[in-house]
């Protein structure tokens, strides 16, 4: 009996790599380790000008993945705006980012698209592609709840939420509580990430540590300098899985701080690691996960309420993290593509 083949389709971007880059290799090792012949494809999302988002969902549009070197590909699970328009007959999309500026993001900072013409034609034909690609899906997935709210509410699709464990998901340790909070993620603006700085301001003896680096890097750095809570931050903008691990051990608790997440690994990063989380009553898919005052402390995104909970503690947290499987997970995705394993 051959095994079956399943491409893993998803977005590229250049010179970064996150969550979403992570996610995707890990799904298909963990078909390939299940006797699945899985590879991934990607195609790097430029972003220019408007039409380069077109562009990029043509050039998906314009694959026909259903015969690869002279044999046929049994599914495509796709993840990503804009891989889910890519052509076969036995789509699986899983749907991990939509393109978030054309939708929930519009008119708040974190969108540049304005009321133009262009900019409207842009978001409609966004919101066209949306359709074409998961419409035309067999089954979709999201990766939380709110994500399928999202697209309940913008596209009108439904889709279930299927969960999955962190990348790291074996080699995450606890260690005893130290002396700081940690922060870990892209240093995006609507990642807010200097809310975490700001609550220092309200909690003087707490430490933080930020581990990631972004576009909001010299700012945040000046912030502290403003606030002259500097002394207290440590920077971390790069640290391989051993370091990740060990800050994860280490620290006090986790703060997570964006607002309507998707979901995120670091929460549940944070509960392997048996560390309580800090998040605000706005996070989105964090609250998932979080409980107040079982998992971790959930308080109003603002510095002050998060600078009164930096030094509180809590645990129960392992045992929700510990529930995710990649059996479960993958044991969904094959079986909405009708295939059984090996």
């Amino acid at each position: 009996m051959k095994s079956p083949r399943v491409l893993v389709a998803a977005v590229q971007s250049p010179f970064s790599g996150g969550g979403a880059e992570r996610h995707v290799r890990r799904l298909t090792e963990e078909l390939v380790a299940r006797g699945v012949e899985a590879d991934l494809v990607t195609i790097p999302l430029i972003e220019r000008e408007r039409f380069d988002l077109v562009r990029s969902a043509l050039a998906w549009r314009s694959l026909d993945v259903t015969e690869i070197a002279g044999r046929a590909v049994d599914a495509v699970i796709a993840t990503r705006f804009p891989s889910y328009v890519v052509r076969h007959p036995n789509k699986i999309v899983w749907v991990i980012h939509q393109y978030r500026q054309a939708y929930d993001q519009f008119g708040t900072p974190w969108s540049d698209f304005t009321a133009s013409t262009e900019d409207r034609r842009t978001r409609e034909t966004i919101a066209a592609i949306d359709r074409l690609g998961l419409t035309e899906a067999k089954r979709v997935f999201a990766n939380s709840r709110t994500v399928a709210a999202r697209l309940r509410r913008f596209n009108g699709i439904e889709s279930e939420p299927l969960y999955h464990p962190p990348p790291l998901v074996g080699r995450y340790r606890t260690g005893p509580f130290g002396d700081y909070a940690l922060t870990v993620g892209r240093l995006d603006g609507w990642k807010r990430p200097d809310l975490p700085l700001s609550a220092l301001a309200h909690a003087p003896a707490a430490r933080l540590t930020v581990v990631g680096r972004g576009p909001e890097e010299g700012r945040l750095k000046r912030l502290a300098r403003e606030l002259r809570i500097e002394d207290r931050v440590r920077w971390v903008p790069e640290a391989d899985d051993d370091t990740l691990i060990d800050l994860y051990a280490g620290a006090r608790l986790v703060v997570v701080a964006p607002q309507d997440e998707d979901l995120g690994y670091v929460p549940l990063e944070a509960f392997l690691s048996g560390k309580p989380v800090l998040t605000t009553d706005d996070a989105g898919g964090p609250l998932e996960f979080v409980s107040d005052g079982e998992t971790g402390f959930v308080v109003p995104p603002r510095p002050e309420a998060l600078g009164a909970a930096l030094e509180a503690l809590g645990r129960r947290a392992l045992a929700r993290a510990s529930e995710l499987s990649w059996d479960s997970t993958i044991a969904a995705l094959l079986s909405a593509a009708g295939i059984s394993l090996p």
